[in-house]
């Protein structure tokens, strides 16, 4: 793997299909041996997750030379993230004391603000991050509902969740 190579034609074009295919398979190579006993769904999470937090955040990155590194920090981050999240099965509720209230309380504002960012995604974009983000589907069941490959399913995640996270600014900072 060429990490020095990945980084340059990353940063010259975010969309460069090859790069972001050359990423997937250097991070693949650590997670497959990693976690192939999670799964392979779980391998191909933390691999999406990774490639798209390395891009989102690639004007960090200090340059080719430590690019290897750099990923590699994004890669036991979203992983142990991943085996956190591993849910363990409630087989009884004794003991668990009930919610305070049955009602909805009143929304914050953020949370309003979201939801009109989300309903402002091309509604593909919408799509790909509510699969991704609330229904937790890895790449190739967010390609399979959008009838893309899975590496343009990646692309349409990061970019929504891009649109997402820049309107969810403006509307943070714009004046009331």
């Amino acid at each position: 793997m060429d990490w020095a190579e990945s980084y340059h034609r990353l940063k010259r074009n975010r969309n460069d299909q090859d790069a972001w295919d050359r990423l997937d398979a250097g991070i693949r190579a650590w997670a497959r041996p990693d976690l192939w006993n999670r799964g392979r769904a779980v391998v191909d999470d933390v691999v999406a997750e990774t490639s798209a937090e390395v891009v989102l955040s690639l004007d960090r990155a200090r340059g080719a030379e430590t690019f290897a590194g750099f990923v590699r920090g994004h890669y036991l981050n979203v992983r142990r993230r991943a085996l956190v999240a591993v849910q363990v099965a409630v087989t009884s509720l004794e003991g668990v004391d009930p919610p305070a209230s049955t009602e909805r309380s009143i929304e914050p504002p953020e949370w309003r603000i979201l939801d009109d960012c989300l309903e402002a995604l091309p509604h593909r974009e919408r799509e790909a991050v509510r699969l991704r983000y609330l229904e937790g589907a890895a790449a190739e069941r967010i390609a399979a509902a959008l009838a893309v490959s899975p590496g343009n399913a990646r692309r349409i995640v990061f970019n929504g969740l891009a649109k997402l996270r820049r309107c969810a600014r403006q509307a943070l900072t714009a004046p009331a």
